[in-house]
């Protein structure tokens, strides 16, 4: 119990990681240049993810091969990559959604779809054998 406290002071004091729309509606200064920022960085995004995507599914079949498929995990990687697609297609939606039609839900889409895929990837990279 004498470690909560500092633990939690530095869970308090720790800079929360700014999300995709947040850095660039700080990095720019209109509304224009935040939809660009933010589609340069859904283009990154993706491409990094499409490629640790590839690197995965290559390990996962390489393990399959090496176990004689046993636990399926190139199938199951690639189930999983469907159900997060389908997740991320709802939630981002609901995000958009959540702007009741207001200005920006479009870049609010834009973002979450950008957040979601970079969390994505740092779990791939996770994984990599």
């Amino acid at each position: 119990m004498r470690f909560a406290a500092p633990l939690i002071a530095a869970m308090l004091t720790a800079p929360a990681s700014a999300g995709a729309l947040e850095d660039c509606e700080q990095s720019q200064s209109n509304t224009p240049a935040v939809a660009d920022c933010l589609r340069q960085k859904q283009t990154d995004a993706s491409r990094r993810l499409l490629a640790q995507e590839g690197k995965t599914l290559a390990d996962m079949h390489a393990l399959d091969a090496v176990t004689d498929s046993r636990f399926h995990a190139a199938r199951e990687l690639r189930q999983a990559q469907q159900a997060y697609e389908t997740y991320r297609r709802q939630q981002c939606d609901w995000v958009a959604a959540s702007y009741a039609s207001g200005n920006g839900a479009d870049r609010a889409r834009l973002a979450c779809q950008i957040d979601l895929d970079m969390q994505r990837l740092t779990e791939l990279s996770r994984h990599r054998r």
